[in-house]
């Protein structure tokens, strides 16, 4: 067990619990005299805890398991995704199926809280869901595939094969994230999707597919925005999250320099959530 740990003060408080809301392992601690708030992140891997202290600095260490007790969890109400998918925390033997009699004709996926993963009801999630959603409904009786790049619990390429994805592939740095999405999908009945450990600034193929999710800090998604672009087809979809407010001029300038179009971008609170368009051949 490994956590992560920064000192902040009790203006960013609001900031800090956006950038990790539906995280069941994050807590923020006000401090005495009311002006500071220590962060801390519980995570299963030191990969885990060393990409949030790259992107936020503070620090890390090592924590026997036996002296943490893991937060408890509160069930939120389903979240809707349009008219086609239902998320609930809720993973009760009985829950599917009143979900389904309620909501027929769209798909029920349980995502429960998870060591360090969220569900899909951050907005910033919630908002990829929708452009995700929006884009099967246009590529309907099309062929298309796949890729999803920090998939976390495996919400959106498990959303994607759902919503007609045919080949789906979802990528994560720590390899609790591949075991949490592989439960997930096992969970949920969803075939066809692979899941590997990877690294998105070493991993490389030579596919292309015709929508790619990228949920990843915005300074590694500036550094891998040259490979991500040969991973979409020529009008291909990108979706991105995970960026906020103030580093979404930076990010969207990198993303048009290596061919990347934005059609759209969303702001929830200090969150930006953006869609784009690969243009040039190929």
């Amino acid at each position: 067990m490994w956590v992560w740990s920064k000192l902040s003060g009790v203006q960013w408080a609001d900031a800090w619990e956006e950038r990790f809301y539906g995280n069941a392992n994050a807590v923020i601690t006000e401090l005495k005299g009311g002006k500071s708030v220590r962060v801390d992140v519980y995570c299963d891997s030191e990969k885990g805890g060393e990409a949030i202290q790259q992107e936020f600095g503070g620090s890390l260490r090592y924590l026997k398991k036996e002296k943490w007790e893991k937060p408890r969890h509160v069930n939120r109400a389903p979240l809707m995704i349009r008219d086609r998918l239902v998320i609930t925390q809720d993973d009760r033997a009985t829950s599917r199926g009143k979900l389904e009699k309620k909501y027929p004709g769209r798909y029920v996926m349980i995502i429960p809280p998870e060591m360090a993963f969220g569900t899909g009801d951050h907005p910033t999630t919630a908002t990829c869901l929708r452009f995700l959603t929006d884009e099967a409904k246009r590529r309907k009786g099309e062929e298309w595939r796949m890729l999803d790049l920090g998939c976390g619990s495996g919400v959106l390429v498990m959303a994607g094969r759902l919503l007609g994805a045919g080949e789906s592939i979802g990528l994560d740095y720590d390899p609790k994230a591949v075991e949490v999405t592989e439960r997930n999908l096992e969970r949920n009945a969803v075939d066809g999707v692979e899941v590997a450990e990877a690294d998105v600034l070493k991993w490389s193929t030579r596919r292309k597919y015709e929508v790619v999710a990228a949920n990843l800090f915005a300074g590694v998604l500036r550094e891998a925005f040259p490979r991500m672009e040969r991973w979409v087809k020529k009008d291909g979809r990108l979706i991105l999250s995970g960026i906020l407010f103030d580093q979404w001029e930076e990010t969207r300038k990198v993303a048009v320099e290596v061919g990347l179009e934005v059609l759209e971008h969303r702001r929830k609170g200090k969150w930006v959530s953006a869609f784009l368009r690969r243009r040039g051949d190929g």
